[in-house]
C-alpha cells in the first residue's frame, strides 16, 4: 500500500530537528499499524501538483496553520483534489486542517469556533458509529491543538468521536472511503509542550494552557485511532464487522 502525506504545512524550523515534519509524526504513527504501507510526501503549496489519483493507493491530509477560508490558492486545488481522490475510489485520511478541508470538500461548514481553543489532552465519547469502528465503548483520549471546526457536517458524515467542545471530533463519510479526526493522534505530549511553552495558541499566561500542560501527563489511544484509519484504508468505504477490539479485525 502505498500511502502519500499531503503536508498542508511544517512545524516551525526551529522545532523540526526534535520532533520531525507532520509527514515524519504521521509515518512514526501510522507504520506500526500499516507495516506494509510505503510512504510518499507531496509539498504543494508552492505550486506543485498533487499526485493524481491512479499513483497512490491512499492519501492522508495533514494539519496547518491555516484556516480553510482562508483563500490561499493552494486549499482550493487540495479542496478540487480531495474530491477527485474519493471519486476514483482511494481512501482518503485527514487530521485537524485535512479532517476540515474534507467536510468542506463535501459540502460541510467549518468556521473558527466560538467554542475557543481546543488544546492539550482531551478524551473522547465515542457515539454507536464510533464504537462499532473501534469494537469499545470507551473513550478515546488524544491530544488537541486548534480554534477552527466543522460547524455543518456534509451529507452522509458519520460522527465517530466527540466531545463537549468539539461535536464532530471524529467523522467517517459513508460511501465513501474517507475518515477524520480534528485532533492530532500523531503528535506527541512533548511537541504540544513546545508549541505551547514558546506561546502558540491561546498564550503563555492563557487559564487554558496551564491546564492543557497539565493534562499531557495522561495516557493516549493514538494506537487505537490508528488500528481505525489502518481498517478504513483497508477495508473500504463501510465499517468492519466485528465483536470484538478493532485490533482483533485488523492484523
Amino acid at each position: 500500500m502505498h500511502i502519500c502525506i499531503i503536508e498542508a504545512d511544517r512545524p516551525a524550523d526551529f522545532l523540526i530537528p526534535r520532533f520531525g515534519t507532520y509527514a515524519d509524526m504521521f509515518e512514526r504513527w501510522l507504520t506500526p499499524v500499516l507495516p506494509e504501507a510505503s510512504f510518499s510526501r507531496a509539498w504543494f503549496r508552492d505550486g506543485a501538483p498533487l499526485p493524481a489519483p491512479e499513483t497512490v493507493d491512499a492519501v492522508l491530509i495533514t494539519g496547518s496553520r491555516c484556516g480553510v477560508y482562508d483563500g490561499h490558492a493552494w486549499i482550493d486545488v487540495l479542496r478540487d483534489q480531495v474530491t477527485g481522490y474519493v471519486t476514483a475510489g482511494k481512501p482518503v485520511g485527514g487530521v485537524c486542517f485535512g479532517h476540515q478541508i474534507m467536510a468542506q470538500a463535501f459540502g460541510g461548514r467549518v468556521e473558527k469556533s466560538d467554542r475557543g481553543w481546543g488544546v492539550g489532552r482531551h478524551v473522547h465519547r465515542l457515539t454507536p458509529t464510533g464504537q462499532r469502528l473501534f469494537g469499545q465503548a470507551a473513550g478515546i483520549a488524544a491530544l488537541s491543538f486548534h480554534q477552527d471546526q466543522i460547524v455543518r457536517l456534509p451529507t452522509g458524515a458519520e460522527v465517530l468521536l466527540e466531545t463537549d467542545h468539539s461535536p464532530y471530533g471524529g467523522v467517517h463519510y459513508a460511501g465513501r472511503r474517507a475518515i477524520s479526526v480534528q485532533f492530532h493522534p500523531e503528535f506527541e505530549p512533548g511537541y504540544v509542550r513546545a508549541l505551547l511553552e514558546t506561546g502558540v495558541g491561546p498564550g503563555a499566561d492563557h487559564p487554558l494552557t496551564a491546564e492543557a500542560l497539565e493534562s499531557l501527563a495522561g495516557a493516549l489511544d493514538g494506537a487505537a485511532v490508528a488500528a481505525a484509519f489502518a481498517a478504513i484504508f483497508r477495508q473500504g468505504s463501510e465499517l468492519p464487522q466485528s465483536s470484538g477490539k478493532i485490533e482483533d479485525s485488523v492484523f
